[in-house]
């Protein structure tokens, strides 16, 4: 691991996972069938011995450099770095990924991480007492249309029935250009252009990824009307975490 420093909170509840909670100092999550529990200043420690959490929260990666060189781009973004520097960009599993994603669909953060422990608490394993794993298409098969609309899932259950039939798909992702790979998740239902590009970037750590949902459209309008993903290019997914974190946040820590 190297020296990189990360920003727990910004990283963790900026809306590329939601799967973590916070109580105090403490940090919970399960990733992987995992039980992971710690307090921010165990942090680093943690990391340096564990090498699945070390690249979970990407701590290997060009951070440092990409944020030089972002902040001298352009003076907005550079304030956005210097408010909420360290941001990275969690691997995350790309299975949790497509389903978060679908079910973030004309929704916010909050309604997002309540949704998703919905189906952790009604399908998922039990990893601890009370607490429970994010659940495997094979927990999902089974289960219909209505059942998810019972659970709260709205106008994202019939994508949920589809997607599950389809995971296979993922497997094969891993081998594909981004382009290559954005037009095979296009393939599932529910899954449009900003969707895909979630499920690239949080999942298969494509950095050139550019997700535009309603936030960043109105970033690109206001800051960057006559530019696109090209102008942040190499490091235009860490610009865009920056960019829609602090639009959201309106400039807050």
């Amino acid at each position: 691991m190297n020296d990189t420093l990360i920003n727990l909170e910004a990283t963790l509840f900026c809306g590329q996972t939601f799967a973590w909670t916070k109580e105090g100092n403490r940090y919970e999550a399960v990733l992987g069938g995992r039980h992971v529990i710690f307090e921010e200043q165990d942090f680093y420690a943690l990391v340096t011995e564990d090498a699945m959490l070390s690249h979970y929260f990407d701590m290997e990666w060009e951070y440092d450099e990409a944020e030089r060189v972002l902040s001298a781009r352009d003076p907005h973004l550079a304030a956005r770095i210097k408010q909420y520097r360290s941001i990275h960009i969690l691997n995350q599993d790309p299975w949790e990924v497509l389903v978060s994603f679908l079910l973030s669909q004309n929704n916010n953060i909050k309604r997002i991480r309540s949704m998703y422990r919905s189906l952790s608490e009604a399908y998922g394993t039990e990893v601890a007492p009370g607490v429970f794993a994010f659940p495997r298409p094979s927990q999902l098969e089974s289960v219909t249309e209505a059942e998810f609309r019972a659970l709260g899932m709205g106008f994202r259950a019939p994508y949920l029935v589809s997607t599950i039939a389809q995971s296979e798909l993922l497997e094969s992702l891993n081998t594909l250009d981004y382009v290559s790979a954005k037009e095979q998740l296009i393939g599932i239902r529910g899954v449009g252009e900003k969707v895909a590009s979630c499920i690239l970037l949080f999942g298969y750590h494509h950095m050139e990824a550019f997700p535009l949902d309603t936030w960043m459209q109105k970033v690109m309008k206001k800051y960057y009307p006559t530019k696109d993903k090209t102008f942040f290019a190499p490091y235009a997914a860490l610009a865009q975490q920056y960019l829609f974190h602090g639009e959201r946040l309106g400039g807050r820590l």
